[in-house]
């Protein structure tokens, strides 16, 4: 086997093992065949190319090529001409794979099923990364490089859910790191040549080496030590978006129109394209929230939902209040919990379900709303007066259920704006209002899409600093705040209204929303929603938001244009707003956290992201059209004495060597070696070999040049300074001096271009001279 093939299976090798934290993102093993059969294809393509003789160029488009066959061939659908070769057609239909990848991304939360879009993105963005990885490796013999794409290739699934993936999967990449550097590293020791031991004996290029063994034993102390205190230092191990795909037990599906049971307090919401997620037939006129999650266990990043570990026969009981009844069809809707209104009195659904006896949740027993096509709900509706909460008293402190619904975290600046914002709030309805107008439009907070980092550690503070933001930050600020006053309370996600269609409600991926529930002795759980309804459309009023009317005189409901803490629509919920009058839609990051999308209707790709992308290339371009360049010279079937002389001079131009242009090859040769002492007899033979192409008629022997080359580019590198080995590697010298030059002699060429030019209009106008004789008319000269 050849270097080159050996280092290809070496590179196709290590990625596929830095994939293993995909394991915790996808469900199944399933995905493993297509993924590994791209890599397959891709490295097979870039070799075969190589065994042909074809450059770099040709190598990359070899590869691009085979990710495309493998793409047409699994995501074609028909349109391909035989199967595997791309019509326009087909790029269209990948179009479309894209756009359901990017909303399956944003809408479902891990483990998801490896198929469709989600699967497409994923074949294409590993392919891409594999021909850089094959480039870094085998063709630019950049090992090093190469940890920028295993890097990529264990921070993506890491980034996107931290909780999903183990620390013990970043052992897999880091060895198949140090295994592409040791592996090149024994390719280019074995071409120094034959190897002997100490006693002077032959041995084979495998004799095992003991400094070898020495360094295997270093390496693997390094990476226990750094294991073991990445257990002992403290770091921040939340990722790009926090808590994304927490799930009980670490199972459960979250598919299209799930929200992920998480409400934190920073960051901001993306929302993606608009999909029907149920439809619900009702005989109630104004149906309320449909509660999905319930959000109990608080920390500084906002609270997390319930275990739902006391799980009970779900032998629902009758409740006080009018009863209704309602038909809900799913569409799209996967979750581990049933969507219900109020307190349900009777279900009727397919399936295992169970209720848990804390919070009231319906979850399934290896049952998930993807398998329930249609289910009936009777429940009663909640309408407390506000005359009856200002006369109860909250959850007694030896509830059992106390520390649950009042524990968090200790925030001195909380704690100062719990004491502004409750004055002389006495009762638990009073406090209960004094936070809920605290939060309103009247005290200065703002609804708002995007939010401002305040620089606080505790992202409650950044919200209550800044004053703007959106469901999620405003029902987790209230939530926390109710409990720092001693208050039960806690957070709720699930659905608001909806819109109406006809006799029926729809209520679409748009309309995921969060609010809080406060406990009164007696009431019970009573919901409160603070967000403004500023763009929260389907808004439900809450009477029972307000001061009980003195004696005698009506109970003033909230005015639409108060503050959210009098108004029905700011004061309720309503669908999650979205960037227009949309309703916020939790992403399916596992928390709630996420991004809202400034745009409408936007599909949760931001173009600001590849922009970011090809700014944080363009310093490397130097560095990759320099290594190119090197390549290209060396490579065997170009190499002569003049391309390696090339190559020299512009490694000392990169390295500030001084080279004279009156210097001959032998004379420049022995610069070189004053300047990297090491390479002294690779200078003198590429200054030899230069001067015998010069001057011997038969030219010069190529080989053992590249070696020699690469000899002197690794004493340069190492005799150099810090600043200028790092200029040399990212902005070479001798790129800006080819460009100088060529820029120079582009301008000779329209210099002289434009002298001719002239040159002939002075000749078209310029009149002959004629003698003063008029008989002849012959032309004279001067005398």
């Amino acid at each position: 086997m050849s270097g080159q093939r050996h280092a290809t299976m070496v590179a196709a090798a290590t990625l596929a093992l830095t994939l293993t934290p995909l394991i915790g993102i996808f469900e199944g093993v399933g995905w493993t065949v297509p993924v590994l059969l791209t890599i397959t294809v891709i490295a097979t393509a870039g070799s075969l190319i190589r065994a042909a003789g074809r450059g770099q160029g040709l190598q990359t488009v070899a590869m691009c090529a085979g990710l495309l066959v493998v793409l047409t061939a699994g995501f074609g659908d028909g349109t391909a001409l035989l199967f595997i070769i791309p019509l326009p057609a087909t790029f269209e239909h990948f179009g479309v794979l894209a756009s359901e990848g990017v909303a399956g991304i944003v809408t479902e939360a891990p483990p998801v099923a490896a198929e469709g879009g989600i699967l497409f993105l994923t074949l294409l963005g590993i392919g891409l990364v594999a021909v850089l990885h094959d480039m870094f490796v085998v063709g630019l013999r950049t090992p090093a490089l190469a940890g920028l794409t295993l890097l990529t290739m264990y921070l993506v699934p890491v980034s996107v859910a931290p909780d999903a993936t183990a620390w013990f999967w970043f052992i897999l990449p880091a060895v198949s790191y140090l295994w592409l550097l040791a592996d090149d590293n024994l390719r280019r020791v074995s071409a120094f040549g034959h190897r002997f031991t100490g006693t002077g004996q032959l041995v084979s290029q495998k004799f095992p080496s003991p400094m070898a063994r020495t360094a295997r034993w270093s390496a693997l102390g390094f990476i226990v030590l750094t294991l073991v205190s990445l257990t002992v230092v403290p770091t921040n191990t939340s990722g790009f978006i926090d808590r994304v795909a927490e799930d009980w037990e670490g199972g459960g599906d979250a598919g299209l129109g799930d929200v992920n049971p998480w409400a934190q307090l920073s960051g901001s919401l993306n929302r993606p394209e608009e999909v029907d997620v149920l439809r619900v037939s009702t005989d109630d006129p104004s149906p309320p929230y449909l509660r999905m999650h319930v959000l109990d266990e608080l920390d500084s990043d906002g609270f997390g939902p319930n275990d739902y570990d006391d799980h009970q026969s779900l032998d629902l009981e009758e409740a006080e209040g009018e009863t209704f009844t309602a038909d809900i069809e799913n569409l799209r809707m996967e979750a581990p919990v049933v969507p219900v209104y109020g307190t349900p009195v009777d279900l009727s659904i397919d399936g295992n379900w169970d209720r848990d006896a804390d919070t009231g949740v319906i979850i399934g027993d290896n049952s998930d709303m993807g398998d329930v096509e249609e289910y009936t709900l009777t429940y009663t509706d909640q309408e407390p007066d506000a005359e009856t909460l200002a006369n109860a008293d909250g959850m007694d402190p030896s509830d059992e259920r106390w520390e649950a619904n009042t524990e968090h975290p200790e925030v001195a600046e909380v704690s100062s704006h719990v004491d502004e914002a409750l004055g002389d709030a006495d009762t638990v309805h009073e406090k209960v209002l004094a936070v809920y107008k605290y939060l309103s439009i009247g005290n200065g907070f703002r609804y708002s899409l995007e939010t401002t980092e305040a620089g606080n550690d505790e992202a409650i503070v950044d919200f209550l600093e800044t004053k703007e933001g959106y469901c999620q930050q405003y029902a987790a600020a209230m939530a926390w705040m109710l409990r720092e006053a001693d208050v039960a309370a806690r957070v709720v996600i699930g659905m608001s209204q909806g819109s109406r269609d006809g006799d029926e409600w729809v209520l679409t991926s748009h309309d995921y929303h969060a609010w809080v529930e406060v406990y009164y002795d007696g009431p019970g759980w009573v919901m409160y929603d603070p967000t403004p309804s500023a763009g929260v459309p389907g808004a439900v009023s809450t009477p029972w938001a307000t001061e009980p009317a003195p004696e005698g005189e009506p109970t003033q409901e909230p005015d639409a244009t108060a503050d959210p803490s009098e108004a029905p629509s700011d004061a309720t919920p309503s669908a999650e707003g979205g960037p227009t009058a949309g309703a916020e839609q939790p992403t399916d990051s596992p928390s709630l956290q996420g991004a809202e999308d400034g745009s409408e209707g936007g599909s949760g790709f931001n173009p600001a992201w590849l922009l970011l992308l090809i700014v944080a290339a363009l310093p490397f371009l130097p560095a990759l059209a320099r290594g190119l360049l090197r390549r290209r010279r060396l490579d065997p079937a170009r190499l002569t004495a003049k391309t390696a002389w090339d190559e020299v001079l512009d490694l000392a131009l990169d390295y500030g060597v001084g080279l004279s242009d009156s210097l001959t090859p032998r004379q420049a040769a022995g610069v070189l070696g004053q300047a990297a002492p090491g390479a002294r007899e690779a200078a003198t033979v590429l200054g030899s070999a230069m001067a015998r192409h010069r001057y011997s008629p038969s030219g010069a022997d190529p080989t053992g040049l590249a070696d020699a080359v690469r000899d002197l580019h690794t004493e340069l590198d190492k005799n150099a300074e810090p600043r200028r080995r790092y200029q040399a590697m990212f902005w070479p010298a001798s790129l800006l001096a080819k460009a100088s030059a060529k820029q120079a002699e582009e301008s000779a060429r329209l210099a002289r271009r434009s002298a001719r030019a002239t040159d002939r209009v002075r000749s078209a106008v310029r009149r002959p001279r004629r003698s003063n004789s008029r008989k002849d008319r012959s032309v004279t000269g001067r005398p």
